[in-house]
């Protein structure tokens, strides 16, 4: 702030020095976290089913249970199809789906498979839950999307989560690695989440492996299974500087449209990416 004599600049100045907290360790960024319910509704061509809908959402809880395990039930909402679905922890299951204005959704004709399976403690609930379902409404919370499932009376009876990480798909250009410029624009990759693949190059050698995302955690990404090709590299340094960072990864936040930074799980940067047109990515084949 600019002062205009010079005694009360050196005053502040002390003022503030003597009030100035102790150095605090570095914080990871952080999305906004206050919860917006989406009002505005985009209906799909030639129907009223609400456009928001669409895709994979993971079942957070069912009539107050919070669901867990390994292989967490999810429903896929397909409007182009009219249909829906997925798998209650055990079984696949699929229905037709009947919805209008004014928020209502209603599934219809449901059928699962009728596989046994000897620990599936959510099975039934789902099944016999999804049947009372009538209307619903969607709200965002970070990255985070919500669908609140209500019955006929009103009541909340299941809570569906959509992950939100789409923001990653396509090309990238790695720009950073653990927080120093990185000038070697030969390190790119792809980022497939529907197919939950990464494909690219570390700055040398080709890179394939697996992306999989923690339903439980605000953010989520990480990558597993990486392959490489096993060719020598001048700058084999860097290269692995990158492996390790993708395998550190633990979250991804957009700064932009076009911006995204990977973390580790105390909240340090450990590459920072730009979009590219996927017409100039190449990964050295």
């Amino acid at each position: 702030m600019a002062l205009s004599a010079a005694f009360l600049c050196c005053a502040a100045s002390a003022s503030a020095k003597k009030k100035q907290p102790k150095s605090q360790p570095e914080t990871p960024p952080v999305e906004t976290v206050e919860a917006v319910v989406e009002e505005e509704i985009v209906y799909f061509p030639s129907t009223y089913a609400d456009a928001r809908l669409d895709g994979e959402w993971n079942i957070d809880n069912v009539n107050g249970q919070k669901v867990t395990g390994e292989e967490r039930p999810q429903i896929t909402f397909d409007l182009a199809q009219g249909r829906m679905y997925g798998n209650n922890g055990c079984n696949t299951i699929n229905s037709s789906i009947i919805t209008d204005k004014g928020n209502k959704l209603q599934f219809s004709k449901v059928i699962s498979t009728l596989k046994y399976c000897a620990n599936a403690p959510f099975e039934y609930i789902i099944n016999n839950t999804i049947d009372q379902v009538r209307s619903y409404r969607i709200s965002r919370f970070g990255h985070e999307s919500y669908l609140d499932l209500f019955n006929d009376r009103g009541h909340l009876v299941m809570v569906l989560r959509k992950h939100n990480m789409d923001f990653l798909n396509g090309a990238w250009r790695v720009t950073a690695i653990n927080g120093e410029a990185n000038s070697n624009e030969g390190i790119q990759f792809v980022f497939d989440l529907p197919e939950k693949k990464i494909h690219g190059n570390a700055g040398c050698n080709i890179v394939n492996g697996e992306i999989s995302i923690d339903p439980d955690v605000a953010n989520s990404v990480q990558f597993s299974n990486m392959a490489t090709t096993r060719m020598m590299c001048p700058d084999i340094a860097t290269e692995t500087a990158v492996l390790v960072a993708l395998e550190e990864t633990e979250k991804a936040f957009a700064k932009s449209d076009d911006t995204v930074t990977f973390v580790n799980h105390a909240g340090k940067p450990v590459l920072q990416l730009v979009r590219i047109d996927p017409r100039s990515f190449t990964d050295g084949e």
